[in-house]
């Protein structure tokens, strides 16, 4: 099977869009399929895109460049190009905008983790858009979903905004869960060591996340504060972001700020906090997907978050770890950490049920093996 992989990034560079290209695409190669990447369009705007933009600023809205239909027909138009002399069976795009306006005679699949309108209102980023923003935006979607032959999405939350809100036919929508962005050959024997060494006399919490309010990380930060005031003894690992410079910052916690993974110093890094750690706790008040669920369970680390976008998907209550309500109160985590702690044969089943999760659910072998057959079924 040979497959063209369109972004208008370079899907190559680990950097972009916390690496999901990049292990999507080499997670398609892996599955004896031929692909060929075309990335790094060019951008074409409106030459009185600026001062609109200028304009909407003044009044507190925000008109984007990355949904704006002009630019999506630009981007779908050089992927033409590329492909006329193409021998690809399909094309597949993790974005919207590169196959929004694309039309061809091979099937065009969407797999990603979010449409417009779910994002919306709910992203920081997505709270002011403008009137024509949100017009152009749901057209660019609507038209990538009436050209595709499959639109795959890693969440339930995400598919179910194609058929209730896009009206997508529920033949061509699908779910399939993204993978740990991360390179982990843990056996279950390795699992159980590791989870056998986590410490029985401290309770460490993990927080990994750039966006410290929209990930949660003030709730993290008074979870174990409350928990320190309780007596126990915690500590507690800040990896991509750091609290606000007001906030003094006790001993018990530890910023680590960006960690990369493109260095071998940042993985080792980052593995040794997701052996050494007892949970993974990023209660997001918004979030489509959450890569890092998946690599926290490669781990067999257990992840507390909220129940909001796609999260859901990933983590299954008692299963997995546990998914909160947006309004709950510093107490009722505090109480459920204290209890689980407290038995020990029954976190480290809630352990090793997260790694069998990863092993069985999370990780992009599995993941494109049921893209593959999808695709396959198509042709």
């Amino acid at each position: 099977m040979k497959l063209t992989f369109a972004t208008t990034f370079d899907a190559q560079n680990i950097d972009n869009w916390s690496g999901t290209p990049f292990y999507m695409s080499n997670g398609l190669t892996q599955a004896q399929i031929e692909l060929e990447l075309i990335g790094g369009l060019k951008r074409h705007l409106p030459i009185y895109f600026k001062l609109i933009q200028f304009l909407k600023k003044l009044v507190q809205q925000r008109e984007s460049p990355r949904f704006n239909i002009i630019a999506a027909k630009y981007y779908s138009s050089q992927v033409e190009k590329l492909i006329r002399e193409s021998n690809s069976q399909a094309i597949i795009a993790p974005q919207v905008n590169p196959i929004a306006y694309l039309d061809c005679q091979i099937p065009l699949v969407l797999w990603t983790d979010a449409l417009y309108a779910s994002l919306l209102g709910f992203y920081p980023d997505f709270i002011h858009h403008s009137a024509h923003s949100i017009l152009q935006g749901n057209q660019i979607t609507q038209a990538c979903l009436s050209r595709c032959k499959l639109a795959i999405f890693s969440s339930h939350w995400a598919a179910r905004t194609a058929i209730e809100i896009y009206g997508a036919h529920k033949d061509k929508v699908k779910v399939v869960p993204f993978g740990a962005n991360i390179q982990s050959e843990h056996t279950l024997a390795d699992i159980q060591h590791i989870v056998k060494n986590r410490s029985k006399k401290i309770i460490k919490l993990l927080f990994i996340g750039k966006h410290w309010q929209r990930k949660g990380g003030d709730i993290v930060f008074d979870v174990a504060k409350k928990l320190k005031a309780l007596g126990t003894d915690i500590e507690l690992n800040f990896v991509g972001s750091y609290p606000p410079k007001n906030i003094a910052i006790p001993a018990f916690v530890k910023c680590h700020g960006f960690i990369s993974k493109r260095t071998p110093e940042g993985i080792e890094k980052i593995s040794q906090l997701l052996c050494e750690s007892h949970f993974l706790f990023v209660p997001s008040r918004a979030e489509a997907y959450g890569i890092v669920f998946c690599e926290a369970n490669a781990f067999g680390l257990p992840c507390l978050s909220s129940h909001v976008g796609g999260i859901p998907t990933i983590i299954k209550d008692n299963i997995n770890g546990m998914t909160f309500p947006l309004d709950t109160k510093i107490d009722i985590y505090c109480e459920y950490i204290l209890d689980l702690m407290k038995n020990q044969a029954r976190y480290e089943e809630l352990s090793l049920s997260a790694f069998n999760e990863y092993k069985t659910r999370l990780n992009w072998a599995v993941a494109v093996k049921q893209v593959k057959s999808l695709i396959l079924a198509t042709l």
